[in-house]
């Protein structure tokens, strides 16, 4: 016996958007600006790793690098660290493609730009900058979209800049035994002094 198909009205009207309102794709610069940190590593860490080569030798190298590796796993604040450091290099990824998936762009099919991202003891700190087109408002709708994007968050805080209307701070909520501040505004105008105009 044949099963009628049902149709979801909900994911036919994602459907339609999403061929109607294509996210852009970004240019050359962006790309390389966006995958900044993981282009460092990538030609850094083999750089370094020929550079000590040819002045300490091999067998210094290796045993410095696995004295390093030893210490960060070995030392909990070294391993918070890296881990923190981690996830501020994962988080703003994860956050465009939530704002890709919830369709967050303006007309011309642009994402929000994510300006800086800090760890904090809850998680990270993101400064999202919203083009012409997007507002506050659209991040606050796909809270619950940017909070399941983010891998191992139970949370996603978002609030706007009192000073700025396109500014907006995205709390990523990661450790639930650290208590998050009921001000974020306050600390965001103090480290964002560079903003400014």
């Amino acid at each position: 016996m044949r099963h009628p198909i049902r149709r979801n009205p909900h994911l036919v009207l994602r459907f339609i958007e999403r061929e109607t309102s294509p996210v852009a794709r970004p240019g050359p610069l962006v790309v390389m600006w966006r995958w900044r940190y993981e282009a460092a590593l990538l030609v850094g860490g083999p750089a370094i790793a020929i550079v000590a080569v040819r002045t300490l030798g091999p067998a210094v190298t290796v045993v410095t690098g696995s004295l390093v590796c030893l210490l960060v796993l070995l030392w909990p604040q070294a391993r918070r660290e890296v881990a923190s450091r981690f996830w501020c290099v994962v988080t703003p990824h994860r956050v465009r493609k939530a704002c890709a998936e919830a369709l967050i762009v303006n007309r011309r099919g642009r994402l929000p730009v994510i300006l800086r991202t800090r760890p904090e003891p809850f998680g990270e700190r993101l400064w999202v900058w919203c083009r012409a087109g997007i507002s506050p408002e659209d991040l606050e709708r796909a809270r619950d979209v940017i909070a399941a994007a983010c891998w191992l968050a139970h949370g996603v805080r978002i609030t706007r800049d009192p000073q700025r209307a396109s500014l907006v701070i995205v709390d990523v909520l990661r450790r639930s035994e650290r208590p998050v501040p009921r001000q974020p505004v306050e600390t965001a105008e103090r480290t964002l002094t560079r903003f400014r105009p």
